[in-house]
């Protein structure tokens, strides 16, 4: 087969073209290990899940909970002082 004037240059053009993209393709292999070693396993990412959920309930009640007492100190909330003598009552109760 005769060569054509030129058809020299695309095969060597194709070449760096394929070394180029196998490169690219290990650089998004090693991406895709570096993002699968910090992802955690499903089970983990679950039990986390359930942490963060129960670790922002308890911080939402606290958080009421000082709010409330701050409004009941000001004097805007009356009745709150009885709620949170209540609820002292009751927690001492568990104590002893």
């Amino acid at each position: 087969m005769e060569e054509k004037p030129g058809e020299k240059h695309v095969i060597e053009l194709d070449d760096a073209v394929e070394r180029e993209g196998l490169e690219h393709l290990t650089r998004i292999e090693q991406d895709l290990e570096t993002i699968k070693e910090r992802t955690p396993s499903p089970r983990r990412a679950f039990l986390l899940g359930i942490l963060q959920g129960a670790g922002a309930l308890v911080g939402g009640i606290v958080a009421l909970v000082i709010f409330g007492w701050v409004l009941s100190l000001l004097g805007i909330i009356p009745g709150f002082t009885r709620i949170v003598s209540a609820l002292q009552d009751a927690t001492a109760h568990f104590r002893h």
